[in-house]
């Protein structure tokens, strides 16, 4: 039989440190599951941003950044609600400037583009960040980190960037994501695929873009990965092969897996495609 020390006075501070210990896990928990810490219900905002966030669109994810700016000023140390906002603040970047896609003729490195890399992508950053240092194992947490890197350094010059330390680091983040090609139709094949494709020498190379792209493909053949491999055979010339591969990028659905991006960005991967595959049978004519 277990004895407690102390007699009536220990038995009663170990009930009262038990029963405090309870009420903070509790607390915890709801933190975790949608509530403030003390309140014991909800946060609607958070149930709100939620539920647009699923109906994606950008009116939508405005509005949940929106409530989970709001939720995180009345508990700004809750890792659960700066992975919630890091990843709509994403979302919405995505959206905006086509998620920074690979496209046929040269880069997306416009000034608009570069001004919402520069303001939502320098809020997303320091959440993710936070998030991938306090949740190290979680594909999602380092997904979102990923994205939040990859706009906020994009924000400086995508060609200048990657013959720097944060094209280093960014093949680095694009390697951990590698092993993990379940997550986003194997996300980390495009990210490494699409950062050699796009560098200059000596860092980028068509053919190690070519690479992971195929890989990427093999893997999940939907319609971004589909798109990226026609783009760069585009680009190295390989007619025949763009053609193939645009073609079969029209005919993709787009993906629906729970980890996945891709209709964010749906229908300018389906415009370039039309495009990339009127190019490449233009080409093949002459």
């Amino acid at each position: 039989m277990l004895r407690i020390r102390g007699g009536a006075d220990g038995a009663a501070e170990t009930k009262e440190k038990i029963t405090s210990w309870w009420k903070q896990k509790q607390n915890n928990f709801g933190t975790f599951n949608g509530m403030a810490p003390g309140q014991g219900k909800t946060d609607p905002d958070r149930v709100q941003a939620s539920g647009l966030m699923k109906r994606r669109g950008l009116a939508n994810v405005e509005k949940a950044c929106n409530l989970l700016r709001g939720a995180l000023k009345r508990d700004p140390d809750n890792i659960e609600v700066k992975l919630e906002l890091a990843d709509a603040l994403n979302t919405a970047i995505r959206i905006k400037t086509n998620a920074n896609s690979l496209v046929i003729e040269g880069t997306q490195d416009c000034p608009a583009f570069k001004k919402v890399w520069a303001t939502l992508g320098a809020e997303a950053l320091p959440l993710a960040t936070d998030v991938r240092k306090a949740m190290p194992n979680s594909v999602k947490a380092l997904a979102v980190y990923a994205d939040a890197f990859l706009y906020s350094s994009s924000s400086k010059g995508i060609i200048k960037q990657a013959l720097t330390g944060v094209g280093k680091k960014f093949v680095a983040v694009g390697k951990e994501l590698y092993k993990h090609p379940k997550w986003d139709s194997a996300v980390g094949c495009a990210f490494l695929g699409g950062f050699y494709n796009v560098a200059p020498w000596p860092v980028g190379s068509k053919a190690k873009a070519a690479k992971f792209l195929g890989e990427g493909a093999t893997i999940a053949p939907t319609r971004r990965n589909l798109y990226y491999v026609g783009v760069n055979a585009y680009q190295t010339g390989d007619y025949k092969k763009a053609k193939t591969f645009f073609s079969r990028a029209l005919k993709a659905p787009p993906c629906k897996d729970p980890s996945s991006t891709e209709d964010d960005i749906a229908e300018f991967i389906l415009a370039e495609a039309k495009r990339g595959l009127k190019l490449s049978e233009e080409a093949l004519a002459v």
